[in-house]
């Protein structure tokens, strides 16, 4: 069995509510039932991550962490309270700590670490470079989760993007955007901007692709394995990133495993270190084995866009994960974990 270390943490600043009086609390929310569940949500945002900032990630998760999570599960599965005013602050707040956090007590040596973003969406973070997947600002429309200013001050500090496919809670145009304004690679299994003059790094093709990306700034490169995956119809690339430091990681995006099995991305060839995949893959336990990681990263739970019974949950990934023997880290957006080969 391969051998690893965990050193995990949480990146949740849990700023305290700011203190007030009792003539300043609100004590009775008669005919505002609007209200009232905003303000309970806000405080169980808190209480949530308080808790998950003394308990956090690792491969064994308590019952102390168990249940923030869960808090989070119903919060975000109350239609409700989509785009409310205690969403949209958590939101900003854990988007900022990742953004405060990505310049602080960077990995050394061999450590790779992980942050969770919204969705699907993961910072992968060395001690020579930051790769970002999937990163979204959330949203529908014009009312986006996450401030342009917030992003890209994660942005800034990315050295390069992979899409997995063009689905819009895995692809974000405006922060396509702000890493080709800034020089910086982006990369996608199609053309899907055909009409813009600068040109986004397409890689697929009918198999496996192998390619070796610079990164000029940095004066290094990484090794990139792409698996022509699909979601139903939509090309969905699957990544093997060969690290500067030698160890691999894999994200998913959407793979459909169940009615996608000409592709047949599994090889026995290859070693993953980490798994990035997202938690309604079915069946996980068949899928994961084909890799035999050291460890499995959860993505994807409580996709704002999704309807209610296709939000996922914190739960229901823990249901799934039942019979997987392999170490597993379930994380909340906003919170770190460092891994060590």
């Amino acid at each position: 069995m391969k051998k690893f270390i965990f050193i995990s943490g949480i990146i949740i600043a849990c700023t305290s509510l700011q203190a007030q009086t009792q003539t300043q609390e609100r004590m009775q929310y008669w005919r505002d039932s609007a209200a009232y569940l905003q303000d309970q949500a806000s405080l169980i945002f808190e209480k949530a991550y308080h808790v998950l900032s003394a308990y956090p990630p690792g491969i064994t998760a308590g019952d102390e962490r168990k249940l923030a999570l869960y808090s989070l599960d119903a919060l975000l599965h109350d239609t409700r309270l989509d785009n409310g005013t205690a969403f949209m602050s958590y939101m900003e707040r854990l988007t900022g700590n990742i953004a405060a956090e990505l310049p602080k007590n960077k990995p050394t040596g061999q450590e790779i670490r992980f942050f969770r973003c919204y969705n699907d969406g993961f910072i992968i973070q060395t001690a020579t470079l930051t790769v970002a997947i999937d990163l979204i600002r959330g949203g529908r429309g014009e009312q986006t989760f996450v401030s342009n200013a917030l992003i890209r001050k994660i942005i800034d500090q990315c050295d390069i993007l992979f899409i997995t496919h063009e689905h819009g809670d895995h692809t974000d145009h405006a922060v396509i955007d702000m890493f080709l304004e800034q020089g910086k690679e982006v990369i996608t299994p199609v053309n899907f901007r055909k009409e813009s003059p600068v040109k986004l790094h397409v890689l697929r093709g009918t198999e496996m692709v192998c390619e070796t990306i610079q990164i000029p700034d940095k004066k290094i490169s990484l090794t990139v394995n792409v698996y022509p995956g699909q979601q139903g119809a939509m090309p969905n690339n699957v990544y093997l990133i060969t690290l500067p430091e030698g160890q691999t990681v894999m994200h998913t995006g959407d793979q459909d495993f169940t009615t996608d099995v000409g592709a047949k991305i599994t090889d026995k060839n290859i070693q993953v270190d980490v798994l990035l995949v997202q938690c309604w893959m079915l069946p996980m336990r068949d899928f994961v084995s084909g890799f035999n990681p050291s460890l499995i990263i959860c993505g994807h739970e409580n996709e704002m866009g999704h309807s209610i019974d296709h939000r996922e949950s914190y739960w229901l990934t823990f249901r799934r994960l039942t019979n997987v023997k392999i170490p597993t880290v379930v994380m909340a957006w906003g919170e770190s974990f460092t891994y060590i080969q």
